[in-house]
């Protein structure tokens, strides 16, 4: 999680918020994510394969 954090900017406390589902995700968080794991935002919330 903390190679994530650090490689995207985005806080390991919302990284794991994110994880154990006790928080939403932004739609400009989401975007970060899929453009480091070179997917799509649909692919990261399930609604393609």
């Amino acid at each position: 999680m903390k190679g994530l954090s650090e490689k995207t900017g985005l806080s390991t406390t919302a990284i794991c918020q994110w994880e154990n589902n006790t928080t939403d995700i932004s739609s400009d968080n989401l975007i970060i994510l899929a453009d480091f794991f070179g997917v799509s935002t649909d692919y990261l919330l399930g609604r393609e394969d």
